[in-house]
């Protein structure tokens, strides 16, 4: 037959839990506490009336522990003794006035099985992919000549000579015909973008400023107690970071393969993230030009924020987008980067969308 459990509020903060006629006892994790600040000794030691009942906890990986204690005694200074304990010790609590003083505290780390100074690293950093919506101007981004083939078809995707661009802005501002320079209109080499200039800026008029352009973040967090004893946020590219940043490398790139193995980011949220690739732009109007694109991931630098004065939330942000070459130290090799077809080139004649 089992004995159900039984516990004893003894004096001196030790709760007896009498189980199938053996005695254990817990020792209130304060009895040999100073506290921070005021250097206040733990009241039970000194009053025998003050008893702890029985703790509750609560714990999650994100979070960690949160633990609920509750003192009673039969005198006011017991009770205010505890209050000043503990708000030294910056917790929270709640006082019952009644036959029997009683006083709930809530204190930021779990008393029993001290698991916050224990998480791994594997459970306390925590991924979210967030997308984010840009806005491209329209001679910026380019047009499609058709808009039922890919942009990699040859000829498809017109990106505008920076003249026309400007021809465009102007046309558009000060509300006249599109016209170009006199010594550009007759040339043959700008007589094939005129269509998708004025496209763009019928577009334009008609009140489309740009399209919708899509990214990713990557948002990184750890809860973690003041001493990191997860070691979280101390990866090896963590340390790398520092050191580059230490160089005066204040901003730079990574691959989405280098992200992934660099960060140890789990299988589900990498195969979300969108793929690094260089991407080739060239245009040939009336001054030829080249530029190369690359998609990968800035890194933003981490901060902290003190939750109690026991835990701390780092958190940090990785931005997918196409950075233009030399804007940016790239991390990761070349090879992390496959050139993919990009045919922006003279367009093949004009396929107005049906």
């Amino acid at each position: 037959m089992t004995t159900a459990i039984k516990y004893y509020d003894a004096p001196n903060g030790f709760t007896t839990i009498d189980y199938a006629s053996g005695n254990y006892i817990q020792i209130d994790p304060f009895l040999t506490l100073v506290s921070p600040n005021k250097s206040l000794a733990f009241p039970g030691n000194a009053s025998t009336y003050i008893k702890l009942h029985a703790r509750t906890v609560e714990f999650s990986p994100t979070t960690l522990g949160s633990s609920k204690h509750v003192y009673t005694s039969i005198y006011y200074q017991d009770i205010i003794a505890l209050a000043n304990y503990f708000a030294d010790w910056s917790c929270t609590y709640k006082i019952q006035e009644g036959s029997e003083l009683a006083i709930e505290v809530d204190i930021p780390w779990d008393t029993v099985s001290s698991q916050d100074f224990t998480v791994s690293e594997f459970v306390s950093e925590q991924w979210e992919i967030i997308p984010n919506s840009d806005v491209k101007p329209l001679a910026v981004n380019g047009l499609l000549a058709n808009p039922f083939l890919p942009p990699a078809s040859t000829g498809n995707y017109i990106v505008l000579p920076d003249i026309m661009k400007i021809a465009v802005q102007n046309a558009y501002d000060n509300k006249f015909a599109l016209t170009l320079p006199p010594n550009t209109v007759s040339s043959a080499s700008l007589a094939p973008f005129l269509p998708y200039a004025q496209q763009i800026l019928n577009y334009m008029r008609g009140g489309v400023e740009g399209v919708p352009s899509f990214t990713q973040t990557l948002k990184r967090t750890a809860v973690v107690d003041v001493r990191n004893t997860n070691r979280a946020f101390q990866k090896d590219v963590d340390f790398q970071r520092k050191s580059l940043n230490a160089e005066g490398t204040a901003n730079f790139l990574l691959s989405t393969a280098d992200l992934v193995n660099g960060y140890s980011v789990q299988a589900t949220t990498a195969d979300a993230l969108y793929p690094s690739y260089c991407k080739q732009v060239t245009v040939t109007g009336l001054e030829a030009f080249q530029y190369y694109a690359y998609a990968g991931w800035l890194i933003n630098p981490p901060h902290s924020k003190f939750i109690t004065p026991n835990k701390i939330q780092l958190e940090q942000h990785f931005t997918w987008n196409e950075y233009l070459a030399g804007m940016y130290y790239i991390y990761s090799n070349p090879g992390a980067f496959p050139l993919v077809a990009s045919a922006a080139s003279n367009p093949q004649g004009f396929i107005p969308t049906p």
